[in-house]
């Protein structure tokens, strides 16, 4: 029986979006499954979704309202390891690259290719294959700057709150220091453990002290 790639499309462009959705429209064997313009909308509909998902390839831009591509890739890891990313994105250096495959994508497409390079990395990657461009080739990250990778999704406050989180400080005491809710502080720990793909503050600990945290 044959069943058609079903594409999910998470763009903030309307118009590209619209391309894309008609470019696929003449292709027998990929079908869009929906189109949506946000990290958010994107966590919504995965949220919702029936299990097995009805979608196999992502094609996701990075520069989305947040969480961007870069934040949503591991989290698209971790909780729905079925659907394979391909990212499509106007930036297409060797480091973005090879954060987005250290980030757990199976292709990148500069939006400067053309219909038929789209179309052949959403077909590879959807058969189980990956689609990077050359220019990664060199760029594919070793484990420390996988780490550093991670560091890289942390902001400054989440750095700060790191700081106090391994100098003992209990969650009260962190929202205290810094003036903020017990809420707060203990949204931006999930999130900060999330980013660095751990599971407990004692392995945080572990991670400051041997990055310099």
């Amino acid at each position: 029986m044959f069943l058609p790639c079903r594409l999910l499309i998470v763009d903030d462009h309307q118009l590209l979006t619209q391309s894309l959705a008609a470019l696929l429209a003449g292709e027998p064997d990929l079908q869009v499954a929906a189109q949506l313009n946000s990290g958010s909308a994107l966590l919504a509909w995965l949220t919702r979704a029936p299990s097995p998902l009805p979608a196999d390839v992502l094609l996701l831009d990075l520069h989305l309202p947040p969480p961007d591509g870069f934040a949503l890739l591991p989290e698209l890891r971790l909780k729905w390891p079925s659907l394979r990313v391909l990212v499509f994105s106007t930036l297409a250096t060797p480091e973005v690259v090879a954060r987005t495959q250290a980030g757990g994508a199976k292709g990148f497409v500069p939006k400067s290719a053309d219909a038929e390079q789209l179309l052949a990395a959403i077909r590879a990657v959807h058969a189980g294959a990956t689609a990077f461009p050359k220019l990664a080739a060199a760029a594919v990250p070793s484990p420390a700057a996988g780490s550093l990778l991670k560091l890289q999704r942390l902001s400054a406050r989440e750095r700060e709150i790191v700081g106090l989180i391994c100098e003992g400080l209990t969650t009260r005491d962190v929202a205290h220091r810094l003036s903020l809710s017990e809420f707060t502080v203990s949204t931006h720990r999930r999130n900060i453990l999330h980013k660095l793909e751990l599971h407990n503050v004692a392995a945080l600990a572990q991670f400051a002290r041997e990055h310099g945290l």
